[in-house]
């Protein structure tokens, strides 16, 4: 049957999804493929989960969690705060809108009109004497190819060198965000966070090789055949870029859930029978207290004469001042107006429905004390 459902996935699954091609290749071809077959099976859960939660009731956001959700908030902040440009090492060739075939002399005497040089502008320049130093510069940033002494070789072939030397810089973020993470959803939460802490490593582990791989596999001599300057990938301010926005998009992303989970608004557990049991008896013994300590009082009352003579006056002036209240003609005619207001058969029948209701209870806990008691039977006879 068609519906606008069923409409919708037709055209993220024919029309949007083949318009990504902004994605990786592979990423991409695997959503051509799978996509048509895993879109309605993601829905499908989701309607389930939500019906599931339906059928539990909304409840304010426990503290715990509130510390969790402000540590996660903070933390997405600071990693988009952190993703901004400002905060990028500085690109030479951006600054001063240079090809990256440009001779290195005049490509420090154009940032040179620009700022003035620093000791690390001299060792760049020196570096900059090879094109291969300057796809590592595009790579692995400035840091990597000023400071590392001991990664370039006489055979030329230095990118693993490289690599493993921003290793440390790379997998470091990565930690502190793992961190912020396991704080999030560690017993310091609760259930409601320690139940998706599995989760939350596993997107952090997977951010942090994607980025691994994706440095250590890749081919700098792609910007070997850049000839314009927008030609030029700039693959270490890019992923600068991207990590801090996954950091971000990973926060909110486990934030959301802990809202909605810790709120019962998705995938709400259903109060277990023992816990209800609990709740139950122990609200019961509660009330019995409450009223065996009023029947105290009202015998400790009436025993006492002095007490219960100003029992007796009180009653006797409240009715009294409520007979003078009855009396007055603005307070009959409100009497009157309410009684002739008042839906009869209406309030008869939620009056059945409340009745209803409660032999219906009074019907299963019978029901259930006899399941159990045959139960109790069979198993004794059993034995």
């Amino acid at each position: 049957m068609i519906n606008i459902q069923s409409i919708g996935l037709f055209v993220v699954s024919y029309f949007i999804i083949p318009r990504l091609t902004f994605l990786p290749k592979s990423v991409h071809s695997l959503l051509i493929i799978f996509g048509p077959f895993l879109l309605p099976r993601l829905l499908e859960f989701f309607y389930t989960a939500r019906a599931t939660s339906r059928s539990v009731p909304i409840r304010p956001i426990p503290a715990k969690v509130q510390r969790a959700l402000n540590l996660l908030c903070v933390s997405a902040v600071v990693c988009l705060v952190l993703s901004l440009p400002y905060f990028a090492p500085e690109n030479v060739f951006l600054k001063t809108q240079s090809r990256l075939q440009i001779e290195p002399n005049v490509l420090f005497a154009r940032l040179r009109l620009l700022r003035p040089l620093t000791d690390e502008d001299e060792i760049l320049r020196s570096r900059f004497s090879s094109a291969q130093s300057k796809l590592v510069y595009l790579t692995y940033g400035p840091d990597t190819l000023v400071n590392c002494s001991w990664c370039t070789t006489a055979d030329g072939n230095d990118q693993q060198n490289y690599f493993l030397y921003s290793l440390p810089k790379t997998i470091t973020p990565h930690i502190l965000h793992l961190a912020v993470l396991g704080l999030a959803t560690s017993s310091l939460v609760g259930s409601e966070g320690s139940r998706f802490r599995i989760h939350a490593t596993i997107a952090g582990l997977c951010l942090l090789a994607a980025e691994t791989w994706l440095l250590g596999t890749y081919d700098m001599s792609v910007n070997k055949r850049a000839r314009a300057l927008h030609d030029v990938n700039f693959v270490h301010w890019r992923v600068r870029f991207l990590r801090f926005l996954s950091f971000a998009l990973t926060d909110s992303v486990f934030g959301l859930v802990l809202w909605l989970t810790s709120t019962n608004r998705w995938l709400a557990k259903p109060v277990l029978i023992a816990e209800r049991l609990e709740m139950t008896t122990r609200q019961a013994e509660d009330t019995m207290n409450k009223m065996r300590a009023l029947s105290l009082l009202s015998n400790s009352i009436n025993r006492d004469p002095a007490l219960r003579g100003v029992k007796e006056d009180y009653w006797q002036t409240e009715g009294a001042y409520m007979a003078d209240m009855v009396q007055e003609e603005e307070v009959t005619a409100q009497i009157n107006r309410v009684l002739n207001n008042i839906d009869l058969q209406g309030l008869e029948g939620r009056v059945g429905e409340v009745a209803d209701g409660i032999l219906a209870g009074i019907d299963g806990l019978r029901t259930s004390q006899v399941l159990s008691s045959s139960g109790l039977s069979e198993a004794s006879s059993s034995i």
